[in-house]
């Protein structure tokens, strides 16, 4: 049995690294000025470790938790993301014997909004999906849908084929596909051991 094939790739240790050391995000809307930023950054921290904070009391007590269950009525962090270019398409990773597979959400992007490219065995996904304003005269009461622009960061195992990545856009889901190359095992080097007598 091979037990490098029971150890999980770490694919988005990249985008983790990144998350550790990132500084407050600019807000990207024109009605918010720039120097807004670091407070309503400071304002969705604090909403998101309140959330958490209740989430492991309640699931101290058995209770599920209640982030699942209230998501789409969290209009604070919805719009708040929104400034913030908080669009971040989610992302599947799987593989079998000869290719992996990568999954992205992006429905209403073409071709064209997106780029794909790998360098030092990274792949990066970005794209952008603007807001189309309307000019006649609707009253909006709620608005879900994210917009602006994002960037996915995947680390490739040694056993990615970089030349032999291929995607495709269809129905609002981006698919690629990577082939698996043959790595070759790993020098090993014996240490003898001397016993003394």
């Amino acid at each position: 049995m091979n037990l490098q094939t029971l150890n999980p790739w770490n694919w988005f240790k990249h985008e983790e690294a990144a998350k550790q050391h990132a500084a407050a995000p600019a807000i990207h809307s024109a009605e918010n000025s720039d120097t807004n930023a670091p407070q309503l950054n400071s304002l969705i921290q604090l909403h998101q470790q309140m959330d958490k904070l209740f989430d492991d009391v309640f699931s101290s007590f058995g209770f599920p938790s209640l982030g699942a269950r209230f998501a789409d009525a969290n209009l604070l962090t919805n719009r708040a993301n929104s400034l913030l270019g908080g669009y971040r398409p989610n992302v599947d990773v799987s593989g079998d014997k000869t290719h992996y597979h990568i999954s992205l959400d992006v429905p209403g992007l073409s071709e064209s909004d997106i780029s794909i490219d790998v360098s030092n065995d990274v792949l990066t996904i970005r794209g952008s999906k603007e807001e189309k304003a309307e000019q006649n005269d609707k009253h909006v009461y709620r608005m879900e849908r994210r917009y602006g622009s994002f960037q996915r960061t995947l680390s490739l195992p040694s056993d990615a084929n970089t030349d032999d990545i291929t995607a495709q856009l269809k129905d609002g889901v981006l698919n690629l596909v990577i082939a698996k190359k043959d790595v070759p095992p790993e020098d090993v080097k014996r240490i003898p051991i001397n016993s003394v007598h």
